[in-house]
């Protein structure tokens, strides 16, 4: 397992967890960073093949939380690294929250914040950090596209898919890799999140705080935010 592949973080195994359904991946600053330089260039291939159409995209939305990073990371190569012939791209968000925690997801999206900029008459890169069945995408895109946002057509971008439910054809889909569906992907942006709301179900299933400990060292938890942190995740469900 070579962390500073490229090609490992394309299908990349979570760990498991003695008494927990899911698996999870840790994703290092060093693999975001790879993973959305791989995106970049995908998206300049799509947009050199749709150049002279309405179907290059103008407008991108990150879908907050969990497309800041990404996003973020995506605009500085689309600022500095787009060819003159590629039109220009206006960032903004849009607020959709699919899940609870890790493995709870919500019976139907919620809307908590509203969309930021104008995308009427737009094609729109939305920006996820996962395509998970594709139904948020679809519920996204279907909204952008709607009278009322009047997007003309959404192409989702997200560092990782779970299912290839996603990419049906009814979905214009822009990924890097894919992961199983039993894998929860722990972002550089929510490893305190995860591990605040991990900790407890594993206390509450009887493991103890050396084995809660362990268990965030066998993902891949670095010891400076176990050092600040762990405590607090512990008091949650300790």
């Amino acid at each position: 397992m070579n962390l500073h592949s490229l090609d490992y973080w394309r299908n990349p195994s979570g760990v498991e967890i003695p008494g927990d359904p899911l698996r999870f991946l840790y994703i290092t600053d060093e693999a975001e960073h790879m993973m959305v330089s791989a995106l970049a260039k995908q998206l300049f291939a799509y947009q050199q093949a749709a150049a002279g159409t309405n179907r290059q995209m103008t407008k991108m939305i990150m879908i907050t939380m969990g497309a800041l990073l990404p996003g973020v990371l995506l605009q500085d190569y689309i600022h500095h690294c787009a060819t003159p012939d590629m039109p220009p791209i206006e960032f903004g968000t849009f607020g959709v929250k699919c899940y609870y925690g890790p493995g709870q997801p919500l019976e139907y999206p919620e809307i908590v914040q509203p969309l930021s900029i104008d995308v009427r008459g737009h094609t729109v890169g939305v920006v996820e950090d996962l395509i998970d069945l594709g139904g948020t995408a679809r519920f996204v895109r279907d909204i952008l596209c709607s009278p009322q946002y009047g997007a003309r057509e959404a192409v989702i971008i997200a560092p990782y898919r779970k299912s290839r439910a996603a990419l049906a054809d009814d979905l214009e889909v822009l990924t890097f890799g894919t992961i199983p569906h039993d894998t929860w992907i722990i972002t550089p942006r929510e490893r305190v999140e995860t591990m605040v709301k991990r900790v407890p179900f594993w206390a509450r299933n009887g493991a103890s705080k050396a084995d809660c400990l362990a268990n965030l060292q066998h993902i891949g938890y670095p010891q400076y935010i176990l050092d600040d942190w762990f405590e607090v995740a512990w008091k949650r469900g300790g």
